[in-house]
């Protein structure tokens, strides 16, 4: 019996394997092998529930399957198509690139944007598949039980994953106004202009929070060097220093510090030249 349960768990570890292959071989070849690490390390706290949840389940199933229980089979294959969108969902803002050759830009759009909703989905697709495999199992708990927390777990999932795709829908919508109006204080403002991504977001009137992320070009300029604040009185601000990522790589962040700003400044304006001049403004009063 121990050798036979090995077995099973092998075939799950296999399956997680796959699974993290399966994303290694599709984010290196759309980003390359520093993105496929990079973003792997940057959502680990999804990647690995997925990656282990999928395996536990597929490990599951051949059990299950091998006890003659063959109406596993549709639910570990819709799973698996869940899982494996999941990850694609991962590096899909890499499509960018290809898509015009593609004809796919909407969809790449479209995964990018709800990439933690593909990922929560398939968690919670795993989660469903775990408890529904454990129904067709000879278990302690009683089927009646496993059943009323196989439709429970449905329930819930079916709540949280609309609420994932609610609240980012919103956020996008309030981070995507034109950078051309003023915004409140503390609000995160996008730039997305020649293939570099620039979210700058507020600590205080004197402090950001920046992230920019890029695919096609070296992120090898100097923060400090390209960057301005100014204030509604005219006067002009050079940056303190930048602590964060240094020059280089496709994906940086970190915090641009500058001098205390006027106290009765009532708008700041942040400038960015990378090459391209952006311009970033915020009401603080």
């Amino acid at each position: 019996m121990e050798n036979k349960n090995d077995k099973f768990a092998l075939i799950g570890l296999s399956a997680s394997g796959l699974l993290l292959g399966f994303y290694l071989v599709v984010a290196s070849l759309l980003g390359g092998f520093s993105f496929a690490i990079d973003n792997f390390v940057k959502l680990w706290y999804w990647m690995i529930p997925l990656i282990v949840g999928f395996g536990v389940q597929i490990g599951m199933f051949f059990y299950v399957k091998e006890e003659m229980h063959k109406k596993a089979t549709a639910q570990a294959a819709a799973s698996a198509g869940v899982s494996t969108t999941s990850m694609i969902a991962c590096c899909a803002h890499h499509i960018a690139d290809i898509a015009p050759f593609l004809g796919i830009t909407a969809l790449g759009l479209f995964l990018t944007k709800y990439q933690s909703t593909f990922l929560l989905a398939g968690i919670f697709s795993n989660a469903l598949g775990i408890t529904y495999m454990a129904s067709l199992m000879n278990t302690k708990i009683s089927k009646s039980k496993i059943k009323a927390i196989l439709y429970s777990l449905l329930v819930f999932s079916i709540i949280a994953v609309f609420a994932s795709y609610y609240f980012i829908s919103k956020n996008n919508n309030a981070n995507g106004v034109n950078q051309d109006t003023k915004q409140s204080a503390f609000q995160t403002l996008v730039s997305n202009e020649n293939n570099v991504e620039f979210q700058v977001t507020p600590i205080s009137p004197s402090e950001f929070q920046i992230a920019i992320d890029t695919h096609s070009v070296e992120l090898d300029f100097d923060l400090a060097g390209v960057s301005a604040l100014y204030d509604d009185f005219g006067n002009t601000y050079k940056p303190l220093k930048w602590e964060g990522s240094a020059p280089g790589g496709h994906h940086r962040n970190g915090i641009l510090k500058f001098s205390e700003i006027n106290k009765n400044t009532k708008s700041i304006k942040l400038v960015i030249n990378d090459g391209t001049e952006r311009e970033f403004r915020w009401n603080i009063k």
